[in-house]
């Protein structure tokens, strides 16, 4: 937990975000505190982005209340539910990525022949999926607004943490995180390596031009650039920068602390242990079945 503050400060994707994480590391009293706010960021910012999530925890307060409480209680009075049809987002940006796996540069089938022509030989058709960088699930299941909807209270917090993060959370709320800002077209394997906090977009010098990060082996099919371009701008907008970064933070900072292995080792062990351990090996697993009843 310490290890996910620590590279939060050094890989923060903006100033205002390590000011944030630095502020509530001075708000504790005493050095083993530190456990409690590593534990709320891997829970509220890492979490959230990994594809292999288990169950809903229960609330949990911020290092630095009460201004957060104030922040999350507005959120959860302002948050929308997510339709889970995205189709239209799906093919708005496959016009905007040229009908292409945006890494691997494949074509996808379902391709118009206008594109097909473009090409000598026929080129190798895939199926590709609509990727969010804002993981949509964040919406999904926020209503009744009540007080006992422990899924609204999670994403109500996950929200008011990108919110004093500074983020404008209005602009993918609802329906709106299937915006373009937040979606790119991406081969299902690809898709699930940046779920996983696998492959993040590293960027350059030059404005929309990425490059492409990989833990564990890159794919000699990976494109190591990758540049966003849309001829509409106002109707068909590239992936936030801002946004793209952010993902990049919780990819870095869950492979170099070692919270998405433990993560996943976590909640596989959930999922897969009868009994618990005699010798206590299994308290993290017992402290994260407690921590979602």
């Amino acid at each position: 937990y310490v290890r996910i503050l620590g590279f939060l400060v050094l890989y923060a994707p903006n100033r205002t975000v390590r000011h944030e994480v630095v502020k509530c590391i001075h708000s504790r009293k005493n050095e083993s505190d530190l456990t409690d706010v590593g534990r709320f960021f891997e829970c509220y910012v890492i979490i959230p982005f990994k594809k292999y999530k288990g169950r809903t925890p229960k609330p949990s307060e911020h290092p630095s209340r009460p201004s957060f409480e104030a922040v999350k209680n507005q959120v959860k009075v302002d948050i929308s539910e997510a339709p889970k049809d995205h189709r239209d987002a799906k093919r708005k940006a496959l016009i905007r990525d040229n009908w292409r796996c945006v890494v691997t540069g494949f074509v996808d089938l379902n391709a118009p022949e206008d594109i097909i022509a473009q090409f000598e030989q026929p080129p190798r058709g895939i199926n590709t999926e609509c990727a969010h960088i804002i993981p949509e699930a964040t919406f999904f299941g926020v209503n009744p607004k009540s007080e006992e909807n422990t899924k609204l209270d999670f994403s109500a917090t996950i929200l008011a943490v990108l919110q004093r993060f500074h983020y404008d959370i209005s602009k993918f709320n609802g329906e709106k995180v299937h915006s373009l800002t937040n979606v790119m077209t991406l081969e299902k394997n690809v898709h699930d390596r940046f779920d996983q906090l696998e492959l993040y977009f590293e960027a350059t010098s030059q404005k929309d031009h990425y490059e492409v990060k990989c833990y564990g082996l890159m794919p000699p099919l990976f494109q190591q650039f990758v540049a966003f371009s849309t001829t509409d701008p106002e109707h068909l907008p590239v992936p936030s920068p801002e946004l793209l970064a952010l993902h990049a933070t919780c990819c870095k900072v869950a492979n170099l602390s070692g919270a998405a292995e433990y993560i996943d080792r976590v909640y596989r062990d959930a999922d897969e242990m009868g009994v618990l351990a005699s010798d206590g090996a299994s308290g993290d697993v017992l402290g994260y079945l407690l921590s979602s009843l």
